[in-house]
């Protein structure tokens, strides 16, 4: 509950950046969006929370998840987005496409509906 608090204070704060996402989301404004989406127990957290609470928490998020759509020989592809704290800049995450990051230092693994903590060996 304390990260969904600390999650709606980052959307709130810096309602101008998140608002233009969040009308493609939800179609509702940041305050409504937040209420309904955010605070709530046993709601999925999206693309637009995972950013705010990495740029909260000043933390590199790591996303990992399996993909079996592209593969024909029956393998699975481990794919993965990671989020890294905005500086102030427009540009809050990066993905694994060639970008140098921070070394991410959360691991979640998504499951439809659940993430995961994934812990180094």
């Amino acid at each position: 509950m304390f990260f969904r608090f600390v999650t709606t204070g980052e959307i709130r704060k810096r309602s101008e950046f998140f608002e233009p996402f969040i009308m493609g989301l939800a179609n509702s404004t940041v305050e409504q969006f937040c209420k309904s989406s955010v605070e709530p127990m046993g709601e999925e957290s999206d693309h637009v929370h995972i950013t705010a609470l990495s740029d909260a928490l000043g933390v590199p998020i790591r996303v990992v998840y399996l993909d079996r759509s592209s593969c024909d020989n029956g393998s699975v592809n481990v794919n993965h987005h990671d989020f890294v704290p905005s500086s102030g800049d427009a540009s809050s995450s990066s993905s694994s496409s060639g970008t140098k990051a921070a070394q991410p230092f959360i691991v979640l693994l998504y499951r439809p509906g659940h993430y995961d903590i994934l812990y180094p060996k």
